[in-house]
């Protein structure tokens, strides 16, 4: 029972620095305040992309991928000893706005659910139920099954897209499975959240089934967060 305790103890501890980290007012903060974020939570940041590796989880965790393949985010990042991807930590001969960069980058992803292998997985656990939930007919289905349908080049470049929030709601909106797929393997050619939406429109509508046109703006979410 001691144990229990003690175990429940540094887990809150661990949440609480976690969220502190997420909400460091890093515009305020003097040099050697930088610099110590950037060694504890760049530490940490980079470690967990260690784990998405090992896993060979790279695919999956979306803002793994985004933060390894945009071009903005090249400068920030090198590779370990080991051969794994990594955020450059050094802050020698830096200055105060150069180390603010790396903090925001640092940050950023800190806040990302998918930058972690258990934060991926929950992900894609409501990604599976949202699913079964949005399409009666899919209520059978195994997790690898509905995998097989989601895990697709369409659906990772809507992701990036539209945002992750995004298309698990235009999912909900979607008259089935079938025409969901048909606009994913449609979303390899846009790159715009209007060009997106439209299409969407479109090809719900040519289903000639009971379809409610989504409006152009239904992009709710900051595209700058990631997963």
């Amino acid at each position: 029972m001691a144990y229990i305790k003690k175990s429940e103890r540094l887990k809150s501890r661990a949440s609480s620095h976690l969220q502190e980290a997420r909400e460091a007012d890093l515009q305020h903060m003097t040099s050697k305040e930088l610099r110590s974020y950037i060694a504890n939570e760049g530490k940490r940041l980079n470690q967990q992309i260690v784990e998405i590796e090992k896993r060979g989880m790279e695919k999956e965790a979306y803002a793994y991928q985004k933060l390894t393949s945009q071009g903005k985010y090249k400068d920030f990042l090198g590779t370990s000893k080991s051969g794994h991807i990594k955020v450059n930590l050094s802050t020698r001969g830096k200055s105060r706005a150069e180390m603010q960069r790396i903090a925001n980058v640092i940050q950023l992803f800190s806040q990302a659910q998918t930058i972690t292998v258990s934060g991926t997985k929950q992900y894609y656990k409501n990604v599976y139920e949202g699913m079964r939930k949005a399409y009666p007919g899919m209520a059978d289905l195994t997790d690898g099954q509905i995998a097989d349908i989601i895990n697709t080049e369409g659906f990772f470049h809507a992701m990036g897209t539209l945002g992750s929030d995004t298309v698990m709601k235009l999912i909900e909106k979607a008259v089935d499975p079938d025409y969901m797929m048909k606009f994913l393997e449609a979303s390899g050619s846009l790159n715009t959240l209007d060009e997106s939406i439209s299409k969407f429109n479109e090809i719900m509508r040519s289903s000639g089934k009971e379809f409610e046109d989504v409006p152009p703006d239904f992009n709710m979410f900051d595209d700058e967060l990631p997963v």
